[in-house]
């Protein structure tokens, strides 16, 4: 199946690795131009040279999603080394400090608002009124079954990742009119990450198909989002969860 974005330059945050480098060469794989950004910038780069080996179009950017001159910056650079940009794939975001409410430190709350939800606006914020000039635009980001649902010990990290529903809603409606989409993906246990979790076994028996996920399950959902066959599809969450969510007994 076509998607029809072949040709289109696609930003994708915290794409090193893991998820975020599953969005990127799955982006490229549809014909994308990808700029690969990451706080890690060898690792961006790395990313990259992967996908030009394989004979897509990618460059790669260090940047820190909370500094908005970093962002402002890194969006220049990618609209002169690629184009403007078509699509955005906000998955720049981690879990940091696991702790219950009782023990939670002001400075960990402040840090998973500031790359999860706050990121996430930076990088929108510069690419959308573009996107609305031009009259085209995609925008993903990325929840988690933890904001949807709650999580032990990850009251700050649910917390960022239930705001980013509402602030997905929010682009949906101001980019509606103007041909620009905003949709939210909700994972749920995603390999290999999740494993490296305490409570792993515990959280594979509560999901439906009895197995956590793949990045590539994830992805593939992003580049459908992304997509013209997903035109009339905005302010949508898609739990991405193999049936967590479900009551499952």
């Amino acid at each position: 199946m076509d998607l029809g974005i072949r040709g289109r330059v696609a930003l994708v945050t915290g794409a090193a690795r893991s998820l975020g480098k599953a969005d990127a060469v799955t982006l490229a794989a549809e014909g994308c131009r990808v700029a690969v950004v990451d706080l890690n910038g060898e690792g961006a780069e790395e990313t990259a040279g992967e996908i030009v080996a394989a004979g897509g179009v990618a460059c790669g950017y260090a940047c820190d999603v909370r500094e908005t001159a970093q962002v402002s910056d890194v969006v220049g650079r990618v609209e002169r080394d690629l184009g403007p940009v078509d699509i955005c794939v906000n998955n720049a975001g981690f879990i940091y400090g696991l702790a219950q409410l009782k023990d939670m430190r002001d400075e960990d709350w402040e840090l998973n608002l500031a790359v999860n939800l706050t990121g996430t606006m930076k990088v929108t914020r510069a690419v959308f009124p573009g996107m609305r000039e031009r009259r085209w635009g995609r925008i993903v980001c990325m929840a988690s079954i933890a904001g949807l649902m709650g999580g032990f010990g990850q009251a700050a990290y649910a917390t960022t990742k239930i705001g980013v529903v509402g602030f997905v809603r929010s682009v949906a409606l101001e980019g509606a009119r103007h041909a620009v989409t905003c949709n939210a993906v909700a994972p749920g246990i995603i390999a290999p990450n999740a494993r490296l979790s305490p409570m792993y076994d515990r959280m594979v028996k509560r999901v439906a198909m009895q197995r956590e996920g793949e990045p590539e399950d994830v992805a593939w959902t992003i580049a459908f989002l992304c997509s013209e066959r997903a035109r009339y599809l905005t302010g949508a969450v898609v739990p991405v969860t193999g049936g967590m969510d479900l009551f499952t007994f």
